[in-house]
């Protein structure tokens, strides 16, 4: 998205100047220049990326209860020559899950696993499906493992995970998804009535660097994925678009 705003801007340059509209052509080059150091730097990105995890940079501990579970948030799905697998950062989620689930059941009576995720990447198997699977290779029993496969994004992950859990008596949630994706996924469980404990499966960073670095203009499309989830969900409160609001713990 960073880079796209870069070339179309790098576009209307050449197109002011056929048109010999020199002083716009100048303001453009002076912003191209400046998101081009600001973003390849990693300055913008770092603030952004921070401003979404810092909360969470320190790992949450855990103080397991009777009755708990782990809600694992999907990252996506791919189609190799052997199967369909979770994307690069499913693997440190479902890592984390299933840390805490071993943690869980050495220090409390009861813990369930909720996977959620349908098939948003049209690969022929839901998120849950998937992931279950290596769930289960890592030895999770199967009956602590309840998939919902219907969520096509972080707002339906929050809003079906959200209707399995109210017909559950759990004593503790735990939220198990991305750093930078923390927050806003913690947003959309409260409005559905879920108070979560978060812990980061990662931690997404930008590098400072004299020069610019293409991996900060990738960090930077991901802060800004989440940071646009945050303003429509904001615009939609708004206007009134979401579903009926539920304060936390209200059934």
């Amino acid at each position: 998205m960073s880079l796209l705003v870069i070339f179309a801007s790098i576009f209307c340059t050449t197109l002011f100047h056929f048109l010999r509209w020199n002083k716009a052509k100048n303001t453009l080059l002076v912003f191209i220049v400046l998101i081009v150091i600001l973003i390849g730097t990693g300055i913008a990105p770092g603030y952004l990326l921070d401003k979404l995890q810092e909360s969470y940079a320190d790992r949450t501990k855990v103080n397991w209860l009777t009755y708990n579970v782990i809600v694992l948030l999907g990252a996506g799905t791919q189609k190799l020559t052997r199967g369909i697998e979770p994307t690069l950062f499913s693997y440190a989620r479902i890592s984390e899950t299933v840390r805490l689930y071993n943690d869980c059941a050495q220090n409390a009576t009861d813990c369930h696993i909720i996977v959620s995720g349908g098939d948003a990447s049209k690969q022929g198997e839901s998120e849950a499906e998937v992931y279950k699977r290596y769930l289960l290779d890592l030895g999770i029993v199967a009956t602590d493992i309840i998939e919902e496969s219907k969520s096509m994004n972080t707002w339906q992950n929050a809003q079906f995970t959200s209707d399995i859990i109210k017909t559950k008596s759990y004593d503790s949630i735990i939220l198990v998804t991305s750093g930078l994706h923390l927050q806003r996924s913690e947003a959309y469980f409260s409005y559905f009535g879920i108070n979560t404990i978060p812990v980061r499966a990662d931690y997404m960073s930008a590098k400072l660097s004299m020069i610019p670095l293409w991996y900060n203009f990738a960090v930077m499309d991901f802060a800004i994925h989440e940071w646009l989830g945050f303003y429509r969900y904001n615009f939609y409160n708004h206007m009134g678009w979401n579903p009926k609001r539920f304060n936390p713990g209200e059934a």
